[in-house]
């Protein structure tokens, strides 16, 4: 064989000796092995018991690069191949008994296994799959013409694991760019078990019963009369939704997604009114106390014009004004009580709860939700219940992480939102921002900078908030300059958040703690340094901050001296567009759906096959097959778990 790149030879065993060095412990086994085109020299270092495996007259498959080398004589030589033997009459690794298992081809990489060499694995799974796979049910065939031109199940696997081995073309690149048919086989088992197991949960909550909330002609004459302004067509749309989910007479569970500024609070109040007018009160729960408030305040207004009531009820609700208002709450008297996670705690009591919402719900536990809407009224019906969310959610992310709710989508924003002028810029030309923050405050309004680190770090190039301050104050000299992180106790921190808002600061430093529950409509500069060590998303939502009142805004992004070409393009994405969703995509697709949306620890299913920004069409058609499924009572072969994340299938990388 000739001398160059790693190949794959095939040979028998002339002969074979293990050689002992004057190193203590040190041990050479060498074989020659002949291929046909003359002898190749194996050399294995500290491996002695290929002495009782390398025998003469065996024949081997063989893989490595093969030199000529000096200390070895004359002729070429191979160190530390991979090796497997050849065994006549199919008994090899090989599927037809002349294809080697482990060398010249593309083999599985599992995760390690204590006491189970990757070469022993492969090998039992190759048996398994031989001997086995046939038994599996085919649970795909027997549901649509559209599946069954999908392959089985066993020659999806075989290929999985041992491309080329079923008819498959034998390479890893149809894999890699995922347009194998036989990878889109288990792609869509996976998917479809996982949708048919939201959708068989649901089916048993609608079996139980909930206030019906619907409205006459003389109660959507008060509705109209309580709106403070013209609602938007998407409003509308999504009010409509709701609606018919109240006239169910099962629990809604629909999620309210739309951009900062879209319009979400007044949908959820209407909802509120609706359910006081047929005799139900409302919960609703925000990550802070700030925001609570924040809610609270503009609540107040609207039932104002109403016969109803709304109340707070935080953690700073003390004393005998508590007590009134849980007095109150119990008594039926408090139509809408806003507050925190307080709302959970007893005493708190609700007489006829009929609907919960809770804002920015990824904030909250899972254990949290369930506990809160796990409450029902004395005749036993579950209230209904409305997340709302800011972030917005690509559609392929919510067919799974809210995959057992209705999703509504508030894409427009209402009029006299002012749009945010965005700049990407080096920090370079950090102090023209800071004559624009200057030129911002005189004119009247306010500014926050965001940094991304509380502390200054030896491991992380990245301005930190602490020491930024200084510099800040520097800058804008005579300017009050307020500071915010989450190391700060969240009295104070709420406290001088709440002194941003009501104008007695004109300059916010801050961590990302502001990136949600912060509503200050005079505020309209943002600074963000170091932009390319946050999300798109996450930088869209800092964004939010700002434009929310009727002065023209801006938001100049800084990014270090060591930014990345990708990290530059990145970031790109935010002075082309103002939507959310197309950002969401964008962060979705370039970082996952864990990291783009902070949610790995929180409920992002880890599919085994299945990439939720890829193969988002089989998403969508699993879920759609799913609810044909469980309607026709086709589903009893998907309600046990999933047997693929058991298979052992090699890992995705």
């Amino acid at each position: 064989m000739p001398e160059g790149p790693a190949t794959t030879v095939k040979g028998t065993v002339l002969s074979a000796r293990l050689i002992r060095t004057r190193r203590r412990g040190f041990t050479i086994f060498e074989a020659i092995l002949d291929d046909g085109s003359g002898p190749l020299r194996l050399v294995f270092f500290n491996q002695p018991y290929f002495q009782r495996w390398l025998l003469p007259k065996k024949v081997f498959w063989v893989y490595g690069i093969a030199t000529q080398a000096a200390r070895f004589r004359r002729g070429l030589v191979m160190e530390n191949p991979q090796i497997e033997e050849f065994l006549e009459g199919g008994e090899s690794a090989g599927a037809a008994g002349a294809d080697p298992l482990s060398v010249g081809r593309v083999v599985p990489i599992y995760r390690k296994l204590p006491g189970l060499t990757p070469r022993a694995r492969r090998t039992v799974v190759f048996h398994l799959l031989r001997n086995f796979a046939g038994h599996l049910p085919e649970r795909l065939h027997d549901i649509g013409e559209r599946e069954q031109k999908l392959p089985f199940l066993a020659d999806s696997l075989r290929e999985a694991h041992f491309p080329g081995s079923a008819g498959g073309p034998g390479d890893a690149e149809a894999w890699t760019e995922r347009k194998s048919p036989y990878l889109h086989r288990l792609v869509y088992e996976e998917f479809l078990e996982f949708q048919v197991g939201l959708l068989r949960r649901r089916a048993v909550r609608d079996r139980v019963p909930a206030p019906v909330l619907a409205a006459d002609g003389a109660i959507r004459v008060r509705l109209k009369e309580a709106l403070p302004f013209t609602l938007t067509a998407a409003q509308k749309r999504v009010i409509r939704e709701i609606g018919r989910d109240f006239r169910a007479g099962r629990p809604m569970r629909r999620l309210l997604q739309g951009d900062v500024g879209s319009g979400k609070t007044i949908v959820a109040v209407l909802s509120a009114i609706l359910a006081a007018e047929c005799g139900f009160q409302t919960a609703l729960m925000a990550p802070t106390e700030i925001l609570a408030e924040q809610h609270f305040s503009s609540i107040f207004r609207i039932f104002g014009k109403t016969r109803f009531r709304a109340d707070l009820l935080t953690g700073r609700v003390k004393g005998k004004a508590r007590a009134q208002v849980l007095d109150a709450l119990a008594g039926g008297r408090v139509d809408m009580l806003v507050g925190t996670h307080a709302l959970l705690e007893a005493p708190v009591e609700f007489r006829r709860l009929g609907l919960i919402v809770i804002d920015e719900q990824h904030r909250f536990g899972v254990a949290q939700r369930t506990t809160f809407a796990a409450k029902a009224d004395p005749a036993g019906a579950r209230p209904h219940l409305l997340v709302m969310s800011a972030t917005p959610i690509p559609r392929s992310l919510a067919l799974t992480l809210y995959g057992d709710l209705d999703v509504s989508t508030l894409d427009e924003k209402p009029p006299g939102r002012t749009a945010i002028a965005t700049r990407v810029l080096p920090e370079t030309e950090r102090a023209p921002a800071f004559r624009e923050i200057e030129a911002e405050i005189r004119a009247g309004g306010q500014a926050y900078v965001v940094v991304p680190l509380i502390e200054e770090s030896d491991k992380i190039e990245a301005r930190a908030v602490e020491k930024h301050v200084d510099l800040i104050r520097k800058a804008l000299p005579g300017r009050r300059v307020g500071v915010v992180h989450g190391r700060i106790p969240p009295e104070e921190r709420e406290r001088t958040m709440g002194e941003f808002a009501a104008g007695r600061l004109d300059v916010l430093a801050a961590t990302t703690v502001i990136e949600v529950g912060v509503d200050v409509p005079n505020a309209s500069y943002m600074l963000v340094e170091n932009a390319e060590r946050f999300g798109l998303a996450q930088l869209h939502q800092l964004r939010g901050r700002v434009g929310r009142g009727r002065r023209a805004s801006r938001c100049v992004m800084l990014f270090g001296p060591k930014v990345s070409p990708e990290s530059r393009e990145r970031l790109s994405v935010l002075e082309k567009t103002d939507d959310g969703f197309v950002v969401a995509e964008e962060d979705l697709k370039r970082r996952g759906p864990g990291d783009a949306l902070g949610t790995r620890q929180s409920g992002v299913p880890l599919f085994r096959v299945g990439d939720l920004v890829r193969d988002v069409k089989w998403m969508r058609e699993a879920r759609d097959e799913a609810g044909k499924m469980i309607a026709d009572g086709r589903d009893a072969a998907f309600r046990e778990p999933l047997f693929l994340r058991a298979a052992g299938l090699p890992a995705a990388d």
